[in-house]
C-alpha cells in the first residue's frame, strides 16, 4: 500500500513541477528584410543568381542554395531548432512551463539591436488577405475561384514547449488597419531542401483541384501534419491547441477578408499564453480509488 501511495504522490508532485516552472520564454527572429512592402520576407537564405545584376537576394537562393540569413535570439545566430527546409521562415519561440507568455512583434525583436550587424528589428508584418483574401480582383470583380490564400504574405513561425500544455494565440494589427486574422497550425517543420517558390495560392476550396483548409504540406513543403485551423482570430478571440513538451509546430498566419494578398499589409503583434492541460478525470479516480483503499485498510486495522 506504501508503496503504490507512494508512486500516486510522486506522479502529482511531478505534474505539479512540470506544469509551474518558472523559466521564461525566448523569442527568436530572422534578420531578412525586404524594401517592398508586398515582397516575401522570412527567406533563410540569399544568392545572386543568373540575372542582369550582382545582387544577392532570398527569392534567388529558392530557400536552398546561397548565403544563410542570421538570426536573432538563437546561439550562434543559426536557425532555430536546426531549421534545414526551403520554405520561408519569420520567426520562433521557446515556451517553458505552463503560464508562460510571449510576444512576438517587430517592437518585441528590437531588444536584439545590434546583436546582428545592421538589425535594428525583424520585419513582422502580413497582408490583410494572405491567409484568405477577398475573392476580388485588382478591379474589384469576384475571382472564379473565389476568397483565397497566398504564400506570398504568409508569415511562418516556429513553436516549441518544454512541457505539454495549452497554447493560446491571438493576433492584432500594430496601425489596427485590420482585425481579422487566419491561423493554421501545423505539427512539424518544413524538411524539403528542394527548390522553393513564394509564388502560389493555398486556403482555396474554390480552386481546381480544390486547396481545402485542412490540406498537409500546402507550400509544397515537407513534414507539416495540419492539426487545426481558425479563420477568426483577433485580439479578444483566441485560438488554442496542445503542444506537446518537446515537438516543434508551425504557425502559418495572415490576415482574412480585408484585402488582396499585395495590399492591406500591416505589422502584428502575435500573443501567445499558456495553460495547464486537464488532468483527465480517470486520473482523479485513480486517485479516489486509492483514498478507498487506505478506508477500508484503517477500518481493518481499528477492527483488529
Amino acid at each position: 500500500m506504501k508503496s503504490v501511495l507512494a508512486k500516486a504522490i510522486g506522479l502529482v508532485i511531478a505534474g505539479t513541477a512540470l506544469s509551474g516552472s518558472a523559466a521564461a520564454s525566448t523569442t527568436m527572429y530572422n534578420t531578412f528584410t525586404t524594401t517592398d512592402t508586398s515582397a516575401t520576407d522570412g527567406w533563410t537564405r540569399t544568392f545572386d543568381g543568373a540575372d542582369v545584376d550582382s545582387v544577392a537576394t532570398g527569392p534567388e537562393s529558392q530557400g536552398n542554395k546561397g548565403t544563410l540569413v542570421p538570426w536573432v535570439g538563437t546561439t550562434g545566430n543559426a536557425l532555430p531548432y536546426s531549421y534545414s527546409g526551403s520554405s520561408h521562415l519569420n520567426w520562433a519561440v521557446q515556451l517553458s512551463g505552463a503560464g508562460d507568455s510571449a510576444v512576438i512583434s517587430a517592437a518585441d525583436s528590437a531588444k536584439y539591436a545590434g546583436t546582428v550587424t545592421g538589425f535594428t528589428q525583424a520585419e513582422i508584418d502580413t497582408g490583410g488577405g494572405a491567409w484568405n483574401d477577398n475573392g476580388l480582383n485588382a478591379q474589384g470583380q469576384a475571382t472564379v475561384n473565389g476568397p483565397t490564400g497566398w504564400r506570398h504574405q504568409t508569415d511562418i513561425g516556429l513553436i516549441s514547449s518544454d512541457v505539454t500544455q495549452k497554447v493560446t494565440i491571438n493576433l492584432s494589427t500594430t496601425n489596427s488597419l485590420f482585425s481579422r486574422f487566419g491561423v493554421t497550425v501545423f505539427e512539424g517543420m518544413d524538411t524539403n531542401t528542394g527548390n522553393y517558390s513564394h509564388h502560389g495560392s493555398w486556403n482555396c476550396p474554390g480552386c481546381t483541384p480544390a486547396k481545402p483548409f485542412t490540406a498537409e504540406n500546402p507550400f509544397g513543403t515537407t513534414g507539416l501534419t495540419n492539426i487545426g485551423h481558425s479563420d477568426n482570430v483577433t485580439d479578444t478571440i483566441g485560438y488554442t491547441f496542445i503542444a506537446e513538451a518537446g515537438k516543434v509546430y508551425s504557425l502559418y498566419l495572415g490576415g482574412v477578408g480585408f484585402d488582396r494578398w499585395n495590399s492591406g499589409v500591416a505589422g502584428y503583434k502575435l500573443d501567445l499564453a499558456t495553460s495547464p492541460v486537464p488532468v483527465p478525470g480517470a486520473v482523479w479516480l485513480f486517485g479516489s480509488a486509492i483514498a478507498g483503499m487506505i478506508g477500508v485498510n484503517r477500518r481493518r486495522l481499528s477492527a483488529a
